[in-house]
């Protein structure tokens, strides 16, 4: 009998393996269905069929599946990325004159901007198509109608709405209004759609994460998914996105931050290019952007319509909330680590104890010369040795006090945590011990009773 192409199945059977040398010559099957044809079929008695499929043809299935998912949103990728970059020499074109909104070349710009979203489109699909055949194998499902949930449907039809919004072929004008520096209202202008249909197109660059995701070494490990599964920890963006922090935080902050900065500076631009000639500058958006981005907000430059409003809205968050995670970096880089705590903390006691000896000689040496002067009856010398007598006792009572928090300081709720831990364990096993011996006494006794009472005594 052949592998899975036949459609029938087998009973799992311990001496097959459950990664094969090849496919079976009848069709697909994973890497065990040759020598799964070879135990259980012949060609001269009746195929038999059984209930459950063979678990090393699932795991071929499944790892055949894992590889064209990556390949699949690597080219989503990139198409995604096409269209983007499509979209912005299409825009600047515009606005350095070279095309016009009607004229045959924007035509043709944005026509291979409406293929290449039609491709995305085409591969999103097949992305979830995969994602829910991996789905079942996990899950030993046969139908698929049982792995299309609402949520399912409701993210793949987010995302093809994201996706397939693009600037339409044509030159379509749309009334909008906007506020001069004075917050006067202007007139309505008309300003081409494009705008509204440009700015949506970043959204796919959540494709970045599915594709970080994808190639990430935790999700690709076998080891990591199973510790994972074990711990109840999902292996998807969020949890790489911290892992990446954790590990490189000062270069996943950098690339947050430019590109940002890149996509607010060209945002801003091309909402108020139509709205005043400061605007049109890149360096005029990218000064407004930084100050707006750093939460500064000098007025020399504002945006005058809403969709440019908007965008300085979004990028002071940003610019707040990236702050705030240099802030976090620096503080946790700037803080020393376990071992350099413990070197720290040794030379600031040795020379804690040095000071306090000094301390407790000039004690006896203040003392004693305070004595020999009173008994002299030098009353000027007597007091300023005194003075430093008090000064010295004062001294090292501080001395101690710092002795005592730099003690309470070198110990961390962590370590507190691991020696209470190390207690419990050591006291368990004593108890244990205990019980054993307890155990040993009264097997001792019971023999001894069994023996007086076999001498009569």
């Amino acid at each position: 009998m052949s592998g899975r192409g036949s459609g029938s199945t087998m009973i799992e059977d311990p001496a097959i393996p459950l990664v094969g040398v090849g496919r079976a010559n009848g069709g697909g099957g994973g890497g065990v269905g040759g020598s799964c044809g070879s135990n259980y079929g012949s060609s001269s008695g009746p195929t038999k069929t059984f209930k459950y499929e063979n678990v090393g043809a699932r795991l071929a299935r499944r790892k055949e599946l894992f590889v064209r998912r990556k390949l699949i949103a690597d080219l989503s990728l990139f198409f995604a990325m096409l269209g983007i970059v499509m979209m912005i020499i299409e825009t600047e074109l515009c606005i350095a004159g070279i095309f016009n909104k009607a004229g045959a070349g924007s035509i043709v710009m944005k026509s291979l901007i409406s293929v290449s979203t039609a491709i995305l489109l085409g591969f999103i699909s097949w992305y979830h198509y995969l994602d829910i055949k991996v789905f079942m194998i996990d899950n030993s499902m046969d139908d698929w109608r049982l792995a299309i949930t609402l949520s399912r449907g409701f993210h793949l039809a987010m995302e093809l709405l994201v996706c397939a919004i693009h600037p339409i072929p044509g030159q379509h004008m749309v009334q909008m209004l906007a506020y001069d520096n004075t917050n006067s209202v202007r007139l309505m202008q008309a300003i081409p759609i494009d705008v509204i249909f440009s700015l949506p197109m970043f959204l796919r660059f959540y494709l970045v994460c599915r594709v970080m995701m994808l190639h990430s070494r935790l999700y690709q490990d076998a080891s990591s998914q199973s510790l994972g599964a074990l711990n109840r920890i999902h292996f998807n963006f969020r949890f790489i996105f911290k892992s990446l922090m954790n590990l490189y935080p000062e270069y996943v902050l950098t690339v947050m931050a430019l590109f940002l900065f890149i996509w607010a500076s060209w945002a801003v631009r091309a909402c108020e290019m139509y709205h005043g000639p400061e605007h049109r500058n890149f360096l005029n958006s990218m000064w407004m952007t930084a100050i707006t981005f750093l939460t500064v907000g000098y007025g020399d430059i504002v945006p005058a319509s809403y969709c440019g409003r908007g965008i300085a809205v979004l990028t002071g968050l940003f610019g707040t909330g990236v702050t705030a995670l240099v802030v976090a970096v620096l503080a946790r880089k700037l803080e020393l680590s376990r071992a350099e705590k413990y070197v720290h903390n040794f030379v600031i006691d040795i020379e804690l104890d040095k000071q306090v000896k000094h301390a407790a000689a000039n004690i006896l040496k203040e003392g004693w010369l305070s004595y020999k002067y009173k008994r002299a009856g030098n009353a000027t010398k007597t007091l300023k040795h005194q003075r430093r007598l008090l000064h010295s006792i004062h001294r090292i009572r501080e001395l101690r006090n710092d002795q005592k928090r730099l003690a309470d300081s070198s110990v961390s709720l962590t370590e507190m945590y691991r020696n209470q831990g190390f207690m419990l364990t050591g006291l368990a096993s004593v108890q244990a011990k205990a019980k054993e011996t307890d155990a040993h006494l009264q097997r001792i006794e019971e023999k001894l009773d069994r023996l007086l009472q076999a001498r009569g005594l």
